[in-house]
């Protein structure tokens, strides 16, 4: 039988990995989120290319990444989408960051008024809704 001292202890260290494992997803998430919002503004910013534009710029990505996933041409569409809905509300931005790509899609095709997709939004981090959609 293992020493209660000993469980304790290695419960600790392994609270501390979980948690550190947490973060370290977090923060990658966020990441991801404000790279899509990001390329989300050069496309709309470069949108005068014509409709073909988002075509071309996937088939680009595929072939300079070709072993990265979420930058078809569907998704592209997205990310010009959710800069258009957030773009200049930082408050938004920061709390979307949080949250994962589809979940921000779910919601955002899905709730249209953004004070509800708000309420939405923190109930997912309030309650660990992570898992939901």
């Amino acid at each position: 039988m293992l020493d209660k001292s000993f469980q304790e202890i290695t419960n600790n260290i392994k609270n501390e990995i979980s948690k550190t494992q947490f973060e370290i997803m977090m923060n990658a998430n966020a990441k991801l989120v404000n790279l899509y919002f990001n390329i989300g503004k050069m496309l709309e910013e470069n949108s005068r290319w014509g409709n073909k534009f988002i075509d071309n710029v996937a088939v680009e990505l595929k072939i300079s990444f070709p072993n990265l996933k979420g930058f078809s041409f569907r998704n592209l569409k997205y990310m010009k989408s959710f800069y258009n809905e957030y773009k200049g509300d930082n408050e938004f931005v920061q709390l979307v960051a949080q949250l994962p790509w589809k979940h921000n899609i779910t919601l955002m095709q899905k709730v249209k008024d953004k004070e509800i997709r708000k309420w939405y939004m923190n109930k997912c981090l309030e309650e660990g809704w992570l898992a939901m959609f």
